[in-house]
């Protein structure tokens, strides 16, 4: 311990009392953060499908493992991500860019240069951005510097964070089309026996390729922001989902989410949220059943 200056008693127990007060102080900060996370249910598998704009960001949470898809289309999500992490934890277990436009992509970069990543988790498609060069650049430099894991989307293939199973749907290996949305990588989520179905931003054409491979589910991510040619209804009757959420911006220029997507998923029976309405969507489960709030 540094000794105090040549001052008097007083001033010395001030400091003294400063310090210990400091030191308390910070720790019952910290033990706040995990009784809040014990108090909201760290033990359920938490899904937060942020209100980034026009864009695409969600945020998967099991206890302390993190699984990030796309990250927006700016630095919003660093926001996001510092409200929803405690400050002591800075790595992400599993980041998936599901494809380079620039909606789902831009907010990767900045996250990878705050954020140790252990697995990427991507399809690499030919696609010739100033974005998506940084975003492969970042990537294969946390690959050497830290040990990171590069991981090629691949239908049929699989993996956990913890207790949280991944199953790759699309695309196929080496598949490529004029239309990237279409290269989307495609993910069934399983958590005991709920389940959630991400689409990324495949439109009708692709997903037609592997309804053999679509089950029922709880929750459906709507593809496209709710486009016209997003939302494919053969694939909706396979998944029969409860509750569908549709990542779009505010009086967006694309007319996102089109009017016939709506009325699709309503004659269906399928309830709907989107975060142009509600703000960030935040679901729960305890592996059997599901529940949420919105920021609005």
């Amino acid at each position: 311990m540094v000794p105090l200056p040549n001052v008097s008693k007083e001033i010395k127990d001030r400091l003294v009392f400063g310090l210990l007060f400091s030191t308390i102080a910070i720790i019952f900060w910290a033990l706040s953060w995990q009784v809040s996370g014990v108090l909201s249910g760290e033990a359920e598998l938490k899904i937060n499908f942020y209100d980034v704009g026009q864009g695409d960001a969600i945020l998967i949470q099991k206890g302390d493992l993190q699984i990030l898809i796309d990250g927006g289309p700016d630095e919003e999500i660093l926001n996001a991500l510092g409200r929803d992490l405690p400050p002591w934890d800075r790595t992400i277990e599993l980041m998936i860019l599901t494809h380079p436009h620039a909606d789902h992509l831009a907010g990767l970069n900045p996250v990878i240069e705050r954020y140790k990543v252990e697995k990427f988790l991507y399809y690499p498609s030919v696609y010739d951005t100033q974005g998506y060069k940084k975003f492969l650049d970042v990537m294969e430099k946390e690959h050497l510097a830290d040990g990171s894991i590069i991981l090629q989307a691949s239908a049929g293939g699989d993996l956990w964070v913890g207790e949280v199973h991944l199953q790759i749907l699309w695309p196929t290996d080496n598949y490529h089309s004029k239309n990237v949305n279409n290269e989307s990588v495609v993910a069934l989520l399983s958590y005991e026996d709920f389940e959630v179905l991400l689409l990324g931003e495949v439109e009708q054409e692709a997903q037609a390729n592997f309804l053999s491979s679509i089950k029922e589910v709880e929750l459906i991510k709507i593809s496209h922001h709710g486009s016209w040619n997003g939302t494919y209804e053969p694939l909706l009757r396979l998944a029969r989902p409860q509750l569908a959420v549709i990542p779009v911006g505010v009086r967006n220029t694309y007319g996102h989410p089109h009017q016939s997507t709506l009325n699709l998923l309503e004659r269906l029976g399928i309830s709907i949220l989107r975060t142009d309405i509600s703000g960030t969507i935040r679901v729960q489960s305890d592996g059997k059943s599901f529940w949420y709030h919105t920021e609005r």
